[in-house]
Formats: structure tokens, C-alpha cells, sequence
């Protein structure tokens, strides 16, 4: 009965593959070992768990191992063999007490191998002979939490026959795990642009600062991600101040202190990189990260345009005047075809097509005189639009690194870490990069950013920078300055995530939470609230203009023209009845 709740357990939890950690004689391996293949598993029996080190990550392991060996070396188990991909099976009634556990994601079961039955209603332990069908063998959840040790908890059961394996507490065991119950999770986050001298207060405070909310937005949007996953988690976060961002050259680097474990979490958003991939898990997308030089042009570029040739409350007046016109032609209609032809004779003509319903009578001709005069009203409008911004869409600067590099442009950059280690200060591998740098770069090339928005200003100079930092500095520029500004793009916009360290015991419980707070919409109004826009070109663009108010005498004189069809078709009413009465009255005095 032991076997058959062993390969139960095993294909729940889609195992194939099984290790046995038993010092066992030769006769007793082959035994256990026959009994668990019928069930379909591939089993393995060691007294050294060495083995466990050549797991492959492509699938799930089985563990089995049993409370009363003695001799088995439990104090060679490394942590990461209780990882979530190691599903261990403890066959015994408790957990060995020189098996230490180390992982908050280990998944461990305890299989009670006296199992219980029922007599007279009550369950009462009965040795492994099993005979009747009431028998079940019970097992528990193993939780390990690094405050509080090992506790159990009940899981399933399993019974003979149809029954099999009964999952009776899952949800209560995942519950379980999504509350750390104050566990310090500790947050590495850099300081980047933070000083005593640029902000009167502690990094803690600046971080949660409302009032320069674009300034290192990056940094301060994934810190406040990171703090709400440890929210959500019941966890105590713990703010790691670091020097630098991706610098591997020193210990006070947050992607070293989270891939060697000194923190669990990262503040301060990563992109992905293959490099990386082997050492971190990306637990959340987080923000648009953006990087690359912004210069001014020498005329207008629509790289920082916004075309909206009308407003939304121009677009829904002109649907009214079409409604308008339409039951205006329709009136004054002078036989079906007309009427039944009155709105798509309105809608051809807006669209400068031969509607080919032109009325016979004064009334309707005045009507489609006032539709057509409206209609080349708003083509007008539309056509000046389109063509201004058409005529302000060239782009007189680079477009490229390399076309930066053969320009007038001199260079300058923000001073990040992760700038001087994957760009500038190092072999970026990037051809076009590496041609800009032999070129261009001079030894004050790293600015910081006030001087930087300076140098843009005098428009000789193209400065490196993060986009998010600097649309906010240069909404201080005039519109002419505005519309000339150009960018060339060194990182094109990819997303950044929330990182932890590679096969972390809070990975998991760190991805499910994430996936509510992007679910749930929380992680969009974060960044929402932390990500800068460029400011809108305004001098060069008449679409932009072209408001409600601009048209709005216009569409004023064709309803009081719409208006005045109704007059002429009632002097039109009241002459056709003068005229059809004087015709009647010369035939009576003919009959005389």
C-alpha cells in the first residue's frame, strides 16, 4: 500500500525521475527499487546525496528519504536541494532533525507510513498491514519559514481503490506561503542622483518624494514596486542603500549584492541582457526604460510632434452639422428618391463626391448650396492642418549614432554607473557606439544634468541622458527651442524589471504576487505617476490650433443658413398654393 501512495504523489506533483536517499544493503535497493518501477518511476538509491548536484532545471526531481536513517548524511545537503524543483517525499512520522531545511520554497511532504483506519468512528494507528478499505495513508505539508523552523500541517490522504489521492488543503498550504509573517526582505537600491546637498533629507525620504517625482523616476518607481510586493507578502522591507547600479568592480553594487545574495530584491529596474539571465530572475516588468541623446536641430523636426488636426469636440460638431444637414435635405426633398438619398447626399458631398442628388426645388438647391459651402469650409480647415504639420516634418540633424558622430554636435553625458560600464567606458561591442566614442568624446565628457540642459540649450552640444530626467528640465525651453529638439536613441525604449537573485526561495511567491499587483492595475498607476512626457510643440503646428472656438462662427452661419431653408420652403408652399389658385380661378371663368 506504501508504493502505490508513493507513485500517486510522484505524478501529482509530474514527477518521473526519483532519488532515494537510503544507506541501504544491495538486497534492500532492488527490492524498493522493483516495487516503485511498476509504478512507472525511474528510481535512483544513494547513501550520497552528490548526486542531487546534477540536476537538470528542465523538469522536476522526486526526493525520498525516510525519517528513522540514521546513517544516512543529511549534513551534506546544500540549500539549493530544497529548491521548489526537488519535490521531496519524507516516508516516516516527522521530519529528521538533522535535516536542515534552509528554503522558504522548499516542497516537502511527510508521508505518515503507520497509516489510520476507521473502527467503531474512531481513527486509531494501525501498523502496515493494511486490510480494510476504510485505511488511508494521510500526509502533510512541511512548512519552513527562516523565523519560526518547521511546522506541519495536513495536506491529503490517500486511500486504496478508487479513492487514491485526495488533495483536501491545498489552498490553505498556497495561503500559507504567500505570508512571510515580517520576514526582512532586503531592497539594494542606488543612490544615483541623491545627495545631502541636492535634497535636504534622508535616501528613504527622497525615494518616497512627491515633489521631484521625474528625478530618478527609474530608481523610485521599482523601489516603490519592490516595497509593495513585501506589502503584499506580509514581509518587512529593508532599504540597502548601494554606490552604484550595475558596476561590477565594487561590493557596493545592487546587482552584486542580489545575485550574491546579500539582498533579496533589486530597487533599482534592470533591462534584460543575456548575461544577466544566468544570474537573476525577473520577477516584474516594471518601467519603459529610455536612454539617448537629445540635441537641438536646426529647424522644426516632427519627432516631437503631436498631429491632431481637430479636437474631439470639433469632430463631434461637424457630426451634428451632418445630422442637421441631413434632416434639412430630407425636408426639403420634393419626391422620394430625394428623401430616401438626403444623408448620403450629405456624407458624398463632405467627402467631395458627386452626390448626385442636387433637389428641384428652391428650397432643397438652397440647402445643398449651404451643405457645400460647409463642406469646402472643413476641407479647408482639415487640408491647412495637414499641411502645416507636413511642412514642419523634416528632420535637419542626425538620425544615428554614426550620422551624431560626423556632425557639428559635440558630445556630453549624464554620470550613471551603468553608462560608464556598458557604454562609455568600456568595449560596448557596438560598432556605431565605439565610432562615436573615437570621435567625440573628450575628457569632461560626464556632465551632470543641470549643466547638461545648458549645454542643449546652446544647441552645440547633444546630451546622453536618461529620457524620463530630462523632459522635465526642458519644458523651461521656449517653443522655437521646443520643436527643435531631436533625439538619437542609444538603449531604444525596453522594459526594465524588478529583480532577485538567480533560483531565490522567494522567487516564486515573489512572480504570483506581481502578477496581481500588474493585474490589478496598481503597477501602471505607478508608473503612471512617475514617468515624464516631452513638452508638446505648439508654434509649429496649426493642427494643433484648430480648437472648437476657431470654428465655431463657422458652423454658427450654417445652422442660421440651414435655418433659412425653412423659410424659403414656406414661401415655395405658400406660391405653388397662390399659383395652383389663380390657374383654378382663369379655367371657372373660361367654363362661363
Amino acid at each position: 500500500m506504501l508504493f502505490p501512495a508513493i507513485a500517486a504523489f510522484f505524478r501529482h506533483k509530474i514527477v518521473s525521475y526519483v532519488t532515494v536517499l537510503a544507506c541501504w544493503s544491495s538486497v534492500d535497493q532492488v527490492h524498493f527499487a522493483n516495487n516503485l518501477t511498476e509504478y512507472g518511476l525511474r528510481v535512483t538509491i544513494t547513501c550520497d546525496p552528490r548526486p542531487l548536484d546534477l540536476f537538470d532545471y528542465l523538469r522536476f526531481h522526486g526526493v525520498i528519504t525516510f525519517s528513522d536513517s540514521v546513517n544516512f548524511p543529511f549534513h551534506k545537503l546544500k540549500p539549493d536541494h530544497y529548491t521548489s524543483w526537488y519535490k521531496w517525499l519524507i516516508i516516516g512520522d516527522s521530519v529528521p532533525s538533522t535535516m536542515m531545511i534552509g528554503r522558504y520554497d522548499a516542497d516537502i511532504a511527510l508521508l505518515n507510513n503507520r497509516g489510520y483506519h476507521d473502527e467503531n468512528g474512531d481513527r486509531n494507528q494501525s501498523e502496515i498491514g493494511y486490510t480494510k478499505a476504510e485505511t488511508y495513508l494521510p500526509l502533510l505539508d512541511v512548512y519552513f519559514h527562516g523565523n519560526f523552523g518547521v511546522s506541519l500541517h495536513p495536506w491529503a490522504e490517500w486511500s486504496p481503490g478508487d479513492a487514491g489521492l485526495q488533495i483536501l488543503h491545498d489552498t490553505e498550504r498556497i495561503k500559507r506561503r504567500l505570508d512571510l509573517k515580517g520576514y526582512p526582505i532586503r531592497i539594494s537600491t542606488p543612490l544615483a542622483q541623491y545627495s545631502s546637498d541636492l535634497f535636504n533629507g534622508t535616501f528613504l525620504e527622497y525615494l518616497t518624494d512627491t515633489t521631484n517625482m521625474e528625478m530618478d523616476g527609474t530608481i523610485k518607481c521599482t523601489y516603490l514596486a519592490s516595497v509593495m510586493i513585501t506589502e503584499v507578502l506580509n514581509a518587512t522591507d529593508v532599504l540597502l542603500p548601494t554606490l552604484y547600479w550595475t558596476s561590477e568592480a565594487s561590493n557596493s553594487s545592487m546587482i552584486l549584492m542580489v545575485r550574491n545574495g546579500e539582498a533579496e530584491i533589486a530597487g533599482g529596474g534592470l533591462r534584460i541582457i543575456r548575461t544577466r539571465i544566468e544570474r537573476l530572475d525577473y520577477v516584474m516588468a516594471i518601467w519603459p526604460f529610455s536612454v539617448g541623446f537629445t540635441y537641438l536641430a536646426e529647424r522644426e523636426s516632427s519627432g516631437n510632434m503631436f498631429l491632431a488636426p481637430f479636437s474631439w469636440g470639433v469632430w463631434a460638431t461637424c457630426g451634428v452639422a451632418i445630422i442637421v444637414l441631413s434632416v434639412m435635405q430630407k425636408i426639403t426633398a420634393q419626391d422620394h428618391k430625394e428623401k430616401e438619398g438626403a444623408l448620403l447626399g450629405v456624407v458624398a458631398t463632405w467627402l467631395q463626391q458627386d452626390a448626385n442628388t442636387v433637389p428641384a426645388g428652391s428650397s432643397g438647391r438652397w440647402t445643398f448650396t449651404v451643405m457645400c459651402l460647409c463642406s469646402m469650409l472643413v476641407h479647408a480647415y482639415y487640408t491647412s492642418a495637414i499641411v502645416s504639420a507636413l511642412m514642419s516634418a523634416g528632420r535637419s540633424g542626425p538620425a544615428t549614432l554614426r550620422e551624431l558622430a560626423d556632425s557639428k554636435y559635440s558630445i556630453a553625458s549624464a554620470d550613471y554607473d551603468y553608462m560608464r560600464y556598458y557604454m562609455f567606458d568600456r568595449d560596448s561591442k557596438r560598432e556605431d557606439l565605439e565610432y562615436l566614442k573615437r570621435k567625440k568624446m573628450t575628457a569632461s565628457f560626464y556632465q551632470p544634468l543641470s549643466r547638461g540642459v545648458k549645454l542643449i540649450s546652446d544647441g552645440n552640444t547633444a546630451y546622453h541622458g536618461e529620457y524620463n530626467n530630462l523632459f522635465p528640465q526642458l519644458k523651461s525651453f521656449t517653443d522655437d527651442k521646443i520643436c527643435k529638439l531631436a533625439y538619437v536613441d542609444t538603449i531604444p525604449k525596453t522594459l526594465s524589471y524588478v529583480v532577485t537573485n538567480k533560483r531565490s526561495q522567494f522567487t516564486n511567491v515573489m512572480r504570483i504576487v506581481s502578477y496581481w499587483i500588474h493585474e490589478t492595475g496598481h503597477r501602471s498607476r505607478l508608473v503612471s505617476r512617475y514617468r515624464s512626457q516631452p513638452a508638446p510643440c505648439r508654434s509649429a503646428m496649426l493642427a494643433e490650433r484648430v480648437k472648437f472656438g476657431d470654428i465655431a462662427p463657422m458652423y454658427a452661419a450654417v445652422a442660421g443658413l440651414a435655418a433659412c431653408s425653412v423659410l424659403v420652403l414656406g414661401a415655395e408652399i405658400l406660391l405653388a398654393r397662390w399659383s395652383g389658385r389663380g390657374a383654378s380661378n382663369g379655367d371657372a371663368v373660361r367654363v362661363e
